[in-house]
Order: structure tokens, then C-alpha cells, then sequence
């Protein structure tokens, strides 16, 4: 017998699959979640960055969301807190459920809303805070009744803090700045990855010095049809 035959193809099938494994990732990663979507730029560089963080491998449930730019984000959070599927969870909320009541049913601690806060934070997330700290208890999850809009913007807020390594504070500072959660993570990732466009130069390293003097570049930021949170 081939010993050496014997352990090399165990250790050619392990090879095989890493090397696929990293290639589904990269692609996920390197996806564009919005195409075909009329969102503005802003927008489509944070729902690609939400499929980033919380649910990089299965974009595709961004088509069954009835208010994308809001309900992608929550429903991948969810999705990463309770390791049920997203279509489990869109189900759930086409029946008619509001975001507080999904978080029960699916037993995940409002508390993940809060990561990172230790204080206040004043608005526009003050009043949530504070009736999440005056209604937990030890050990349960009891559910509280926030408004849709809430934990719309808490979600996007935990999101932006955990893809780039922020205080949530930081993020909801900017708010008060009268920046939208979208355009702070646009602006930061932008500044990052030195592209205006998530689809401009992707995998290349073209950076905004490349694209100087090209017309209609980084234009246009913040404009198009967006929806509001509590959807």
C-alpha cells in the first residue's frame, strides 16, 4: 500500500474546500446586495456593509423586504443574534409583528441593542435607553415595546459601531450632526477604501486620486428615494 497516497488525498480534500469556502466569502463580500435597487449611493454602500457584518453569506432575502433600506439590516442583525433565517424572520414580520414582538418570539435580549453603552445617550435614543433599563430584569428577556423606529436606528447604529470599530456614541453623535446613520458609514468608508462608489474599482485598489479629473465622479451623495425608519 501507498501510505503516502493515503494521508495526502485527506489532505487535498481539506485544501479543496478552504479554497472554496474563501472563495464564497470573498464573493459575498465583494457582492453588490442593492443591485437593481433605486436607492442612492449612500444607501447601497450600508446595505452592502450590513451584509458584511451580520449575514454574509445569504444576501439574496434583501428582494422579499418590503422597505429594504430598513428591514435588511434588522432582519440580518436577528438573523445573526438568533441563528434562525431571514426568511423566517421576514415571514414573521409579514404577519404582522412589530420589531419589538420578533425579538421575543425569537428570544434574543433587547440588550444587543445596547452594546457599547454604558450611559445615556440621549437623543434621539434617550427615551429607548431608558425604558429598556428600567423594564430588564436579571436573567429575562421581557418584552419591550419599542417603537419600530427605534430599533430601525439602534440596528443601524450597532451596525456602523461593529463594522468599523466605533463607539456607538460616536455614530449617534453624528446624528445629532444631522447626518443619517447611511451617511456616516458612507463618509467612513469612503475615507477607507478611497472609492466614491461601492462598485467603482472593486478588487482593483483604485483610490480617489486615480479617478481626479473624471467627470460625475462622487456626485450626487444623499440624493434619491429613501424610506423612513418604523416601516
Amino acid at each position: 500500500m501507498d501510505y503516502r497516497r493515503t494521508w495526502k488525498m485527506p489532505l487535498l480534500c481539506a485544501a479543496i474546500v478552504l479554497l472554496s469556502a474563501g472563495g464564497t466569502a470573498r464573493a459575498s463580500m465583494a457582492f453588490d446586495v442593492a443591485v437593481g435597487m433605486n436607492v442612492n449611493e449612500d444607501t447601497r454602500i450600508f446595505l452592502n456593509v450590513s451584509n458584511q457584518v451580520w449575514r454574509p453569506a445569504s444576501p439574496a432575502y434583501i428582494q422579499e423586504c418590503r422597505y429594504p433600506a430598513d428591514d435588511f439590516p434588522v432582519v440580518g442583525f436577528l438573523a445573526y443574534h438568533s441563528h434562525r433565517s431571514p426568511q423566517f424572520i421576514l415571514r414573521l414580520r409579514s404577519e404582522g409583528y412589530p420589531w419589538y414582538d420578533i425579538f421575543y418570539r425569537l428570544n434574543v435580549d433587547p440588550a444587543v441593542l445596547f452594546v457599547g453603552m454604558d450611559h445615556d445617550p440621549g437623543p434621539p435614543y434617550g427615551k429607548a435607553w431608558g425604558y429598556w433599563k428600567k423594564h430588564r430584569q436579571a436573567g429575562h428577556h421581557p418584552r419591550i415595546r419599542f417603537s419600530d423606529r427605534d430599533v430601525v436606528g439602534l440596528v443601524k447604529v450597532q451596525t456602523a459601531s461593529r463594522h468599523f470599530g466605533a463607539s456607538p456614541y460616536a455614530v449617534m453623535e453624528a446624528q445629532r450632526d444631522g447626518r443619517r446613520v447611511e451617511v456616516y458609514t458612507a463618509s467612513r468608508w469612503r475615507d477607507k477604501h478611497g472609492r466614491e462608489t461601492w462598485s467603482e474599482g472593486h478588487g482593483e485598489g483604485k483610490g480617489r486620486d486615480s479617478q481626479e479629473g473624471k467627470k460625475g465622479k462622487g456626485k450626487g451623495h444623499g440624493h434619491g428615494p429613501g424610506k423612513g425608519h418604523g416601516h
